[in-house]
């Protein structure tokens, strides 16, 4: 009877614990090894977090998971030569080699985006490479289309797909890795210099695609029409209301309790009509002006404007403020060293200091004080007294 109870007070304890020895394969995007720490524990014994750093693993490394620390889920124990260490979950992506049903002790470490192949992917060159591409052909053929007739209708359909498929690439690296699709000008990596050079052709590349709506109007027309009632304001507001208008449609019809189908349907006509409006205003204005064709390509190539204008700005704003932040604590280095150097050279310039009385007022070894005047006197009163007196 006795071991019939320790059995099952022993299988309840294993029950509550987390499952244990679940492998795990070092891996990241942007990190060629995984950082390993000390396990610091609370001197009641109520949590643990990782200390100071131990140790680097590389890369592709399996390592065996024992537990999570205490009132750290995010933190795992593993052994190394005997000794337990502390890592983080971010680097740690669930193996294949684990048994069937063996469970992920961090959730699903495989949904996560630096484990992903999308992730490591923008965490290349390789797409970025390809966006500058595009961006250097359609400003080619822009260029040249403007000079040349024959070009020019080719220009017409190569300037819009390039813009677009760089548009579109920007807008996957951001959603998938959000300010991190910019490491490619990271201060942290490539330093400020490093960083400001890389920044450039992205500039640029922002500057022509700003501008690029007024070459592709000189494209569709001839310089003899009259293109002043060419649209692309209604469309831009419609693009801007058109997003928080549909979240709020989907917020109320969630709370008036629809949903399933009839919300669904509710959201996504929310947003055409939001946007259709005002699309549909400024195809019909472009029409006008200038012709069926040349309007319905202008309006399609004004949705791929503003789309890469709004994302080629939010790219820009996120390498400014790292590069201005990095400026301003440049600039206050200065002015420290300055400001230091500034106060050296005044001590220096400044006279020795004077016969003042209140300098010379000190007190001796037997409790008298002194005035500087070779007397002493019981208090600190008397030598002030008598070494104002003698001023």
């Amino acid at each position: 009877m006795k071991k019939l109870l320790l059995s099952i007070c022993c299988a309840t304890l294993l029950g509550c614990l987390p499952s244990v020895a679940q492998k795990y394969i070092l891996d990241d995007n942007f990190q060629d090894s995984i950082s390993v720490y000390k396990i610091e524990r609370a001197k009641d014994g109520s949590y643990e977090t990782l200390g100071d750093e131990v140790m680097k693993l590389p890369i592709g490394e399996t390592v065996v998971l024992k537990r999570l620390l205490k009132e750290n889920s995010d933190y795992g124990a593993i052994t190394i030569n005997g000794k337990e260490y502390g890592v983080t979950s971010h680097g740690l992506l669930f193996s294949d080699d684990n048994p069937e049903g063996t469970e992920d002790a961090f959730g699903d470490t495989r949904e996560r985006t630096n484990h992903s192949w999308e992730g490591k992917f923008f965490a290349t060159f390789t797409p970025y490479a390809i966006i500058a591409s595009m961006f250097a052909i359609a400003m080619i053929f822009l260029f040249i289309g403007l000079a040349n007739k024959i070009i020019r209708r080719i220009a017409i359909v190569v300037v819009p797909i390039c813009l677009l498929g760089a548009t579109s690439m920007e807008t996957w690296a951001y959603i998938t890795l959000g300010n991190d699709a910019f490491w490619w000008c990271s201060m942290e990596n490539y330093g400020f210099w490093g960083s400001c050079l890389r920044a450039i052709p992205f500039v640029i590349f922002i500057v022509f695609q700003l501008c690029s709506i007024k070459g592709y109007e000189l494209l569709l027309i001839d310089n003899d029409k009259d293109n002043d009632g060419l649209s692309i304001k209604p469309m831009a507001i419609s693009m801007i209301i058109c997003l928080p208008l549909t979240i709020a449609a989907l917020i109320i019809t969630t709370l008036m309790g629809y949903h399933g189908v009839v919300r669904d349907i509710v959201t996504v006509a929310t947003f055409l009509l939001s946007f259709g409006i005002g699309a549909s205003i400024s195809l019909v204005k472009n029409i006008k002006t200038i012709g069926f064709i040349s309007g319905l390509f202008f309006t399609l190539f004004s949705i791929v404007y503003i789309l890469g204008s709004i994302v080629s700005i939010i790219g820009l704003i996120v390498i400014l403020l790292e590069l201005i932040f990095q400026v301003l604590i440049i600039c206050a280095g200065i002015f420290a060293v300055l400001f230091t150097a500034n106060n050296i050279a005044n001590d220096k310039n400044s006279p020795a200091p004077s016969n003042n009385w209140r300098s010379r007022i000190g007190q001796n070894e037997d409790g008298t004080w002194r005035n500087g005047d070779g007397k002493s006197y019981e208090t600190k009163s008397q030598a002030e007294y008598h070494a104002n007196k003698s001023r």
